[in-house]
Protein backbone atom coordinates (compact mmCIF):
# COMPACT_ATOMS: atom_id res chain seq x y z
CA UNK A 1 0.00 0.00 0.00
CA UNK A 2 1.25 3.50 -0.87
CA UNK A 3 -0.25 6.38 1.08
CA UNK A 4 -1.30 9.25 -1.17
CA UNK A 5 -0.87 12.90 -0.31
CA UNK A 6 -1.10 16.15 -2.22
CA UNK A 7 1.70 18.10 -0.64
CA UNK A 8 3.52 21.38 -1.06
CA UNK A 9 6.48 20.91 1.27
CA UNK A 10 7.39 18.44 3.96
CA UNK A 11 9.83 19.87 6.49
CA UNK A 12 12.28 17.46 8.14
CA UNK A 13 14.20 18.94 11.08
CA UNK A 14 17.30 17.14 12.30
CA UNK A 15 17.71 15.96 8.72
CA UNK A 16 21.43 15.18 9.09
CA UNK A 17 20.90 12.87 12.06
CA UNK A 18 20.26 9.13 12.05
CA UNK A 19 16.48 9.24 11.78
CA UNK A 20 16.57 12.21 9.42
CA UNK A 21 18.75 10.25 7.03
CA UNK A 22 16.42 7.25 7.29
CA UNK A 23 13.41 9.46 6.53
CA UNK A 24 14.95 11.20 3.53
CA UNK A 25 16.17 7.87 2.14
CA UNK A 26 12.62 6.49 2.28
CA UNK A 27 11.37 9.54 0.38
CA UNK A 28 14.04 9.02 -2.29
CA UNK A 29 13.00 5.36 -2.50
CA UNK A 30 9.45 6.47 -3.35
CA UNK A 31 7.82 5.14 -0.19
CA UNK A 32 5.39 8.06 0.07
CA UNK A 33 3.39 8.70 -3.10
CA UNK A 34 3.13 12.44 -3.65
CA UNK A 35 6.28 13.26 -1.67
CA UNK A 36 9.42 13.51 -3.78
CA UNK A 37 12.87 14.99 -3.33
CA UNK A 38 11.65 18.35 -4.60
CA UNK A 39 8.95 18.40 -1.93
CA UNK A 40 11.46 18.18 0.92
CA UNK A 41 12.60 21.12 3.01
CA UNK A 42 15.51 19.94 5.16
CA UNK A 43 16.72 21.65 8.31
CA UNK A 44 19.38 20.91 10.89
CA UNK A 45 20.58 22.77 13.95
CA UNK A 46 23.84 23.75 12.23
CA UNK A 47 22.75 23.82 8.59
CA UNK A 48 25.39 21.37 7.37
CA UNK A 49 24.73 19.32 4.24
CA UNK A 50 23.04 15.94 4.44
CA UNK A 51 25.12 13.13 2.94
CA UNK A 52 23.41 9.87 2.02
CA UNK A 53 26.30 7.73 0.83
CA UNK A 54 25.60 6.74 -2.80
CA UNK A 55 22.26 8.60 -2.79
CA UNK A 56 23.90 11.99 -2.92
CA UNK A 57 24.36 15.22 -0.97
CA UNK A 58 21.43 17.47 -0.05
CA UNK A 59 21.65 21.00 1.39
CA UNK A 60 19.87 21.87 4.62
CA UNK A 61 18.75 25.13 6.18
CA UNK A 62 19.78 26.09 9.70
CA UNK A 63 16.79 25.51 11.94
CA UNK A 64 17.25 28.91 13.56
CA UNK A 65 16.94 30.63 10.18
CA UNK A 66 13.93 28.55 9.24
CA UNK A 67 12.08 29.26 12.46
CA UNK A 68 12.47 33.01 12.06
CA UNK A 69 11.47 33.37 8.42
CA UNK A 70 8.13 34.82 7.40
CA UNK A 71 5.28 32.36 7.09
CA UNK A 72 4.62 30.96 3.64
CA UNK A 73 1.85 28.54 4.70
CA UNK A 74 3.46 26.06 2.36
CA UNK A 75 4.33 23.28 4.81
CA UNK A 76 2.02 20.30 4.45
CA UNK A 77 3.77 18.15 7.03
CA UNK A 78 6.48 18.41 9.67
CA UNK A 79 8.78 15.57 10.71
CA UNK A 80 10.51 16.92 13.81
CA UNK A 81 13.72 15.10 14.73
CA UNK A 82 16.08 17.89 15.84
CA UNK A 83 17.28 17.12 19.37
CA UNK A 84 20.48 16.95 21.41
CA UNK A 85 20.60 13.21 21.96
CA UNK A 86 21.45 11.18 25.04
CA UNK A 87 24.98 10.33 23.90
CA UNK A 88 25.83 14.05 23.88
CA UNK A 89 24.80 14.82 27.46
CA UNK A 90 28.45 14.76 28.59
CA UNK A 91 29.38 17.43 26.03
CA UNK A 92 27.32 20.07 27.84
CA UNK A 93 26.65 21.17 31.37
CA UNK A 94 23.27 20.12 32.73
CA UNK A 95 21.76 23.57 32.23
CA UNK A 96 23.21 23.92 28.72
CA UNK A 97 21.86 20.54 27.66
CA UNK A 98 18.33 21.31 28.84
CA UNK A 99 18.42 24.86 27.44
CA UNK A 100 19.57 23.74 23.98
CA UNK A 101 16.81 21.17 23.73
CA UNK A 102 14.20 23.66 24.89
CA UNK A 103 15.40 25.98 22.10
CA UNK A 104 14.90 23.23 19.49
CA UNK A 105 11.47 22.35 20.86
CA UNK A 106 10.44 26.01 20.89
CA UNK A 107 11.59 26.46 17.28
CA UNK A 108 9.45 23.51 16.19
CA UNK A 109 6.43 24.85 18.09
CA UNK A 110 6.91 28.24 16.46
CA UNK A 111 6.98 26.69 12.99
CA UNK A 112 3.85 24.65 13.68
CA UNK A 113 1.83 27.59 15.02
CA UNK A 114 2.96 29.91 12.24
CA UNK A 115 2.91 27.65 9.17
CA UNK A 116 0.04 25.41 10.28
CA UNK A 117 1.00 22.05 8.76
CA UNK A 118 -1.76 19.49 8.32
CA UNK A 119 0.21 16.75 10.05
CA UNK A 120 3.14 16.41 12.43
CA UNK A 121 5.47 13.53 13.30
CA UNK A 122 7.76 13.70 16.32
CA UNK A 123 10.11 10.99 17.56
CA UNK A 124 10.40 10.49 21.28
CA UNK A 125 12.16 7.73 23.17
CA UNK A 126 11.67 4.81 25.51
CA UNK A 127 14.00 6.78 27.79
CA UNK A 128 10.99 8.74 29.04
CA UNK A 129 10.11 5.58 31.00
CA UNK A 130 11.92 5.08 34.29
CA UNK A 131 13.63 1.68 34.34
CA UNK A 132 12.84 1.00 37.99
CA UNK A 133 9.16 1.96 38.07
CA UNK A 134 8.22 1.63 34.37
CA UNK A 135 6.37 4.92 34.83
CA UNK A 136 6.91 8.25 33.03
CA UNK A 137 10.20 9.77 34.15
CA UNK A 138 9.70 12.96 36.17
CA UNK A 139 13.23 13.61 37.39
CA UNK A 140 15.10 16.00 35.12
CA UNK A 141 18.34 15.72 37.12
CA UNK A 142 18.46 11.93 37.02
CA UNK A 143 17.38 11.66 33.37
CA UNK A 144 17.68 14.97 31.48
CA UNK A 145 17.30 13.29 28.08
CA UNK A 146 14.12 11.41 28.97
CA UNK A 147 12.66 14.39 30.79
CA UNK A 148 13.33 16.74 27.86
CA UNK A 149 11.73 14.22 25.49
CA UNK A 150 8.61 14.20 27.67
CA UNK A 151 8.51 18.00 27.52
CA UNK A 152 8.90 17.81 23.74
CA UNK A 153 5.96 15.42 23.42
CA UNK A 154 3.69 17.67 25.45
CA UNK A 155 4.62 21.03 23.91
CA UNK A 156 4.60 19.92 20.28
CA UNK A 157 1.30 18.08 20.76
CA UNK A 158 -0.18 21.28 22.20
CA UNK A 159 1.04 23.35 19.24
CA UNK A 160 -0.39 20.78 16.82
CA UNK A 161 -3.72 20.91 18.65
CA UNK A 162 -3.82 24.71 18.39
CA UNK A 163 -3.62 24.63 14.59
CA UNK A 164 -5.75 21.53 14.07
CA UNK A 165 -2.88 19.32 12.87
CA UNK A 166 -2.98 15.61 13.55
CA UNK A 167 0.15 14.35 15.29
CA UNK A 168 1.88 10.98 15.51
CA UNK A 169 4.41 10.53 18.34
CA UNK A 170 6.64 7.48 18.10
CA UNK A 171 8.82 6.37 21.00
CA UNK A 172 11.88 4.53 19.72
CA UNK A 173 13.28 1.99 22.20
CA UNK A 174 15.77 -0.06 20.20
CA UNK A 175 16.77 0.89 16.67
CA UNK A 176 18.81 -0.65 13.87
CA UNK A 177 19.32 0.12 10.21
CA UNK A 178 21.35 1.28 7.26
CA UNK A 179 22.08 4.75 8.65
CA UNK A 180 22.62 3.84 12.30
CA UNK A 181 25.51 5.88 13.73
CA UNK A 182 28.57 4.05 15.01
CA UNK A 183 28.00 4.44 18.72
CA UNK A 184 27.23 2.04 21.51
CA UNK A 185 23.79 3.16 22.59
CA UNK A 186 22.35 -0.28 21.90
CA UNK A 187 23.74 -3.79 22.41
CA UNK A 188 23.64 -4.48 18.67
CA UNK A 189 26.00 -1.57 18.00
CA UNK A 190 28.27 -2.49 20.90
CA UNK A 191 28.55 -6.08 19.70
CA UNK A 192 29.35 -5.08 16.12
CA UNK A 193 32.00 -2.57 17.15
CA UNK A 194 33.57 -5.06 19.56
CA UNK A 195 33.67 -7.68 16.83
CA UNK A 196 35.31 -5.18 14.48
CA UNK A 197 37.93 -4.10 16.99
CA UNK A 198 38.83 -7.39 18.68
CA UNK A 199 37.19 -10.21 16.75
CA UNK A 200 35.17 -11.09 19.86
CA UNK A 201 31.86 -10.24 21.51
CA UNK A 202 31.71 -9.96 25.30
CA UNK A 203 28.36 -9.97 27.13
CA UNK A 204 28.81 -8.42 30.55
CA UNK A 205 25.54 -9.61 32.05
CA UNK A 206 25.24 -13.12 33.45
CA UNK A 207 21.45 -12.98 33.35
CA UNK A 208 19.00 -12.67 30.50
CA UNK A 209 18.94 -9.26 28.80
CA UNK A 210 15.87 -8.95 26.60
CA UNK A 211 15.54 -6.18 24.04
CA UNK A 212 13.27 -5.28 21.16
CA UNK A 213 14.67 -3.95 17.88
CA UNK A 214 13.00 -2.10 15.03
CA UNK A 215 14.61 -1.00 11.77
CA UNK A 216 14.72 2.80 12.04
CA UNK A 217 13.72 3.29 8.40
CA UNK A 218 10.67 1.07 8.94
CA UNK A 219 9.90 3.02 12.09
CA UNK A 220 9.95 6.37 10.31
CA UNK A 221 7.98 5.05 7.34
CA UNK A 222 5.20 3.79 9.62
CA UNK A 223 5.02 7.09 11.52
CA UNK A 224 4.94 9.28 8.41
CA UNK A 225 2.38 7.13 6.60
CA UNK A 226 0.20 7.11 9.71
CA UNK A 227 0.38 10.90 10.01
CA UNK A 228 -0.40 11.41 6.32
CA UNK A 229 -3.56 9.33 6.61
CA UNK A 230 -4.76 11.54 9.47
CA UNK A 231 -3.95 9.56 12.61
CA UNK A 232 -3.33 11.14 15.99
CA UNK A 233 -1.57 8.66 18.24
CA UNK A 234 1.34 8.02 20.58
CA UNK A 235 2.95 4.59 20.43
CA UNK A 236 6.10 2.68 21.24
CA UNK A 237 8.28 1.05 18.62
CA UNK A 238 7.82 -2.67 18.21
CA UNK A 239 9.90 -5.14 16.27
CA UNK A 240 11.79 -8.29 17.11
CA UNK A 241 12.14 -9.40 20.74
CA UNK A 242 15.47 -11.11 21.38
CA UNK A 243 17.81 -12.05 24.23
CA UNK A 244 21.20 -10.47 23.65
CA UNK A 245 22.99 -13.83 23.67
CA UNK A 246 20.92 -14.87 20.68
CA UNK A 247 21.60 -11.49 19.08
CA UNK A 248 25.35 -12.06 19.49
CA UNK A 249 24.98 -15.45 17.79
CA UNK A 250 23.20 -13.84 14.82
CA UNK A 251 26.00 -11.30 14.42
CA UNK A 252 28.66 -13.99 14.75
CA UNK A 253 26.90 -16.15 12.14
CA UNK A 254 27.00 -13.26 9.68
CA UNK A 255 30.68 -12.55 10.30
CA UNK A 256 32.25 -15.92 11.02
CA UNK A 257 35.16 -16.59 13.39
CA UNK A 258 33.70 -14.28 16.05
CA UNK A 259 33.97 -15.66 19.56
CA UNK A 260 31.29 -14.95 22.17
CA UNK A 261 31.90 -14.90 25.91
CA UNK A 262 29.58 -14.08 28.77
CA UNK A 263 29.91 -13.19 32.42
CA UNK A 264 29.32 -16.15 34.73
CA UNK A 265 28.16 -13.89 37.57
CA UNK A 266 24.40 -14.33 38.03
CA UNK A 267 22.38 -11.15 37.53
CA UNK A 268 18.70 -10.33 37.49
CA UNK A 269 16.73 -10.45 34.27
CA UNK A 270 16.87 -7.12 32.40
CA UNK A 271 13.71 -6.93 30.32
CA UNK A 272 13.51 -3.23 29.52
CA UNK A 273 11.60 -3.29 26.25
CA UNK A 274 8.18 -2.12 25.00
CA UNK A 275 5.27 -4.50 25.31
CA UNK A 276 2.23 -4.69 23.09
CA UNK A 277 1.58 -5.13 19.38
CA UNK A 278 0.25 -1.67 18.50
CA UNK A 279 3.23 -0.84 16.30
CA UNK A 280 2.95 -4.05 14.27
CA UNK A 281 -0.77 -3.46 13.84
CA UNK A 282 -0.20 0.09 12.63
CA UNK A 283 2.57 -1.04 10.25
CA UNK A 284 0.20 -3.56 8.71
CA UNK A 285 -2.59 -1.00 8.37
CA UNK A 286 -0.35 1.47 6.47
CA UNK A 287 1.30 -1.19 4.32
CA UNK A 288 4.82 -1.35 5.75
CA UNK A 289 6.47 -4.77 5.89
CA UNK A 290 8.88 -4.74 8.82
CA UNK A 291 12.38 -6.18 8.56
CA UNK A 292 13.01 -9.21 10.77
CA UNK A 293 15.91 -9.35 13.18
CA UNK A 294 18.25 -11.24 10.83
CA UNK A 295 17.72 -8.60 8.13
CA UNK A 296 18.20 -5.89 10.74
CA UNK A 297 21.56 -7.38 11.73
CA UNK A 298 22.70 -7.38 8.10
CA UNK A 299 21.58 -3.77 7.51
CA UNK A 300 23.23 -2.61 10.73
CA UNK A 301 26.49 -4.30 9.78
CA UNK A 302 26.40 -2.24 6.59
CA UNK A 303 25.77 0.96 8.56
CA UNK A 304 28.82 0.22 10.72
CA UNK A 305 30.88 -0.38 7.59
CA UNK A 306 32.05 -3.76 8.76
CA UNK A 307 34.46 -5.28 6.21
CA UNK A 308 32.54 -6.89 3.34
CA UNK A 309 29.32 -5.23 4.48
CA UNK A 310 29.53 -1.83 2.76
Amino acid sequence: MIVKTNTSKVLVTGATGWLGRETVARVLEGKFEGITQSDLLLASSNGRDLELDSLGVYPTVALENLSHRESTNSIEGLVHLAFITKDKTTQYSFSEYVAKNIELISAACEIIERDKPKWVVVVSSGAIIDRATLEIENNVVRNPYGFCKRIEEALIAESARKVGANIVIGRLWGGTGLYMPVKRAYAISDFIESAKESGAIRINSGGDVIRRYCDAGDFMEVLVRSAIQGDTTTLDSGGSIIEVGELAKLISARLGEISISRSQTPTAVDDYYPRGSEFEELAKSVGVQLHGIDEQVLRTLKSHKFPNFG
